[in-house]
This record gives structure tokens, C-alpha cells and sequence, in this order.
């Protein structure tokens, strides 16, 4: 499958059963993902036990800890697959901006300017929007993934129980 916008060389084409774990908390990130078909999700764990979503990766987007790939740290979040998967796996390495041409830089620029949008969007409507506001941003971001993904994500996405969400889709759908 091509990579749409971005073409680049050293990357490993994974098939990613749902539920496997590409990166744990406390963990070095080593690579970042493509997602060419499927879906994944980054999380974190609170004292309680609590899962919740960060963000969503369906295809064509990217997803990582970029502070504990590039800073070699240990990781604070978990990605997972959520869907049965196909994704790229770039190495670090293979992002050496010296070494990118042009139209790579270019291309690399954009995804990460609009995974940083996205992640700034999300951060705000987390703490200022309703969670009906919130639910209809996540529609808008992720067009397919409203009825491919279990109500329980959608509602850790956007911050209430699942028999809220329900409430929410039950209101919208009378409208």
C-alpha cells in the first residue's frame, strides 16, 4: 500500500493483531507508526487503574511518544492496536532531518503540524467544551470511526461514561 504523502525508505510494514501492545509505560519509544489500515490508540493508566485515550490513529495518521523517542526516556503511555492493523514502523534513525530531502521534510513538517493541532484542539475542548460539544469534535476528527470503534473508547476519548456517550448519541439522534 503506498504511503499517500510520505515516502520513505527503512520503514517496516507490521501486521498488528487488535490488542497488541506496541509500546508500554516505562518503555523507550524506538519507532513511530504509520497506520496504513486499522486503528490504534495512545493511553495512560492513572493511580486508580483508570485507562485514558490520548489520541486516535486510523489510517494515515502517525502515532508515538515523540518525548520518549526522541529524549530517550521512559515512556508514560501505552499504544495499542484497536483494530486489526497495518502499519509502517519507522526506526528513529530513519528521521534524521539532515538526511531527509525536501519533499520529505515537507511532508513529515505537515503531519506533525497537524498532529500538533489536533492534540492543542483536543487539550482545549477537554477543558472548556460540553461533552456533547466534545463528542461531535470527535466525529469531525475521526469521520470513520464512530461506528467502527466499542462505545467505551469513544467515551474515555472524550471524557464521560459509556451510558453518558449513550445519552449524548440518543439526544443528537432525536435532533
Amino acid at each position: 500500500m503506498a504511503l499517500h504523502s510520505m515516502e520513505f525508505e527503512g520503514g517496516k510494514t507490521l501486521s498488528v493483531p487488535k490488542g497488541t501492545l506496541l509500546l508500554r509505560e516505562g518503555e523507550v519509544e524506538n519507532a513511530f507508526f504509520h497506520v496504513l489500515q486499522g486503528c490504534l490508540k495512545s493511553y495512560v493508566v492513572d493511580r486508580t487503574g483508570k485507562a485514558h485515550i490520548l489520541q486516535f490513529a486510523p489510517e494515515d495518521w502517525f502515532i508515538s511518544d515523540m518525548d520518549s523517542l526522541y529524549h530517550e526516556k521512559p515512556s508514560r503511555m501505552y499504544i495499542e492496536a484497536v483494530e486489526d492493523s497495518q502499519v509502517i514502523a519507522y526506526p528513529k534513525q530513519q528521521f534524521v532531518m539532515e538526511e531527509l530531502n525536501r519533499d520529505q521534510l515537507l511532508a513529515f513538517s505537515t503531519k506533525m503540524r497537524n498532529s500538533l493541532i489536533a492534540m492543542n484542539d483536543r487539550m482545549m475542548a477537554m477543558l472548556s467544551a460540553t461533552a456533547e460539544d466534545r463528542y461531535q469534535e470527535f466525529l469531525r476528527k475521526y469521520p470513520t470511526l464512530g461506528q467502527r470503534l466499542p462505545l467505551k473508547l469513544i467515551a474515555s476519548y472524550i471524557g464521560v461514561t459509556p451510558e453518558y456517550l449513550s445519552e449524548i448519541r440518543r439526544k443528537l439522534a432525536r435532533k
